[in-house]
């Protein structure tokens, strides 16, 4: 089947396609008549780099995922699922300090206006009046 079939079927631009293709994501591609002939495998292969990508995994990840022999490491896609999970967890406990110091600046904020003191310069140890 010829790219465009391959982007339809998986949502991705025959740019990206073709970028998989460079990077060795996918298996060399056959020529018929000067123009690539893709595989059901080759679709299959395209929606599990989209899949990939879609969960945050980058393309330098996902092109270790193959083995010499051109198939999946299993063992690898589970070790990259684990990395992947481990860094969503670390990025939400940052992500949960960032909420809590604007939630901290809020507070500040909106007890400064219901006081009616003035303006509020915000400085590092919170709201003063302002001159």
């Amino acid at each position: 089947m010829r790219i465009s079939e391959v982007s339809r079927l998986t949502g991705a631009s025959a740019k990206a396609i073709r970028l998989y293709e460079a990077r060795g994501l996918l298996p060399p591609v056959p020529r018929l008549n000067r123009y690539r002939d893709y595989s059901a495998q080759d679709v299959a292969w395209v929606q599990l780099i989209r899949q990939a990508l879609g969960l945050g995994i980058t393309l330098t990840a996902i092109s270790r995922l193959q083995g010499q022999d051109g198939r999946l490491d299993w063992t690898a896609v589970l070790a990259l699922l684990e990395q992947q999970r481990t860094r969503i967890a670390s990025e939400r406990v940052r992500l949960e300090r960032v909420d809590q110091a604007l939630q901290q600046v809020s507070d500040e904020l909106q007890h400064w206006l219901r006081s009616g003191q003035g303006d509020c310069v915000l400085e590092p140890s919170g709201c003063t009046t302002g001159v």
